[in-house]
């Protein structure tokens, strides 16, 4: 039976845990820049490996979970940089692994990999997350008011994404005012998967591998990289999958009409509720006029003057 005080992680980085350990292993990682640590289960897992192979971890967000600050405190492998990316990525060391799990939009993501590969003599590894469904194609804006003019789509806050339609729908999948969605999907600029292809399109050095699973993780890295054969041997196979691809479509599928029951059941309980209201008014109105009558008719009747 699962117990109930786990998480499903049903969006999580950190499904990929063991496949990332394995990867800063390949790549003799010895400092590794997290950005966006979301609940920081990931963070602290990447902690303990750190921990036990001489490593740091920077985490960059701009609001650190409570956990991630706390383990902070009780340990050097890890150093918490509360500021947004990319901007907050100007005051940190150059890294051996980066992993983006941010702002999940084409503006955002650009200006990662313009900094991380910045530098042709340094070979350093990027993990990326939500380069599936929604975000490939789609982006998403945390905080759409700290980027640059012109680099957002029209969004909405309300609205959600289904899979196999551009425009965004009343429900589906949404960030339930925690993030928006641009309203349409593809096109220009418009995506994470896309910022990487568009950044790859003039490094024809780089390699890319997609794991399409739990909304897709990207790998890219120096073909020239020390570790490039090595790295190639654990991820190529899984490039692209087919059966991974299949399984995905059939989670999201999943995902989505979980999401519809759930809202179902939440407009039939306001439904409910709202009747519950309307009759409790009915009875209050009724149990005062049925006090009236009864005081009237203790008095008795009144003698005409």
């Amino acid at each position: 039976m699962t117990d109930p005080a786990t998480p499903l992680l049903l969006h999580s980085l950190s499904t990929f845990g063991g496949c990332i350990v394995r990867c800063l292993e390949i790549a003799q990682a010895r400092r590794v820049v997290e950005i966006g640590s979301e609940t920081g289960v990931l963070t602290l897992e990447l902690v303990s490996w750190a921990a036990e192979h001489e490593a740091t971890v920077v985490s960059v967000d701009p609001e650190p979970p409570q956990r991630v600050l706390e383990r902070a405190a009780e340990t050097e492998a890890l150093v918490v940089v509360a500021g947004a990316s990319p901007e907050a990525l100007e005051d940190v060391e150059p890294a051996d692994v980066y992993i983006i799990d941010g702002d999940h939009n084409h503006s955002c993501v650009s200006r990662e990999l313009a900094h991380i590969f910045g530098d042709p003599q340094r070979m350093p590894l990027a993990i990326l997350h939500d380069v599936g469904w929604p975000c490939a194609r789609r982006d998403a804006y945390y905080a759409p008011e700290r980027l640059p003019e012109g680099a957002t789509h029209p969004y909405s806050y309300d609205k959600g994404a289904v899979p196999g339609r551009s425009e965004l729908v009343h429900g589906g999948f949404r960030g339930v005012g925690q993030f928006a969605f641009a309203e349409h999907e593809g096109g220009e600029r418009n995506g994470v998967l896309t910022a990487v292809e568009d950044f790859l399109k003039e490094r024809e050095d780089l390699r890319l591998v997609t794991l399409p699973a739990v909304f897709g993780v990207a790998f890219v890295w120096s073909t020239r990289a020390p570790f490039a054969a090595a790295l190639e041997a654990e991820l190529g196979p899984l490039d692209r999958d087919p059966l991974l691809e299949a399984l995905e479509r059939n989670r999201i599928a999943l995902y989505v009409r979980t999401i519809e029951l759930q809202d179902l059941v939440g407009a039939t309980s306001s439904r409910a509720d709202r009747v519950i209201a309307e009759l409790d008014e009915r009875i209050g109105a009724l149990e005062a006029e049925n006090a009236r009558l009864l005081f009237a008719a203790a008095e008795g009747p009144r003698d005409e003057a």
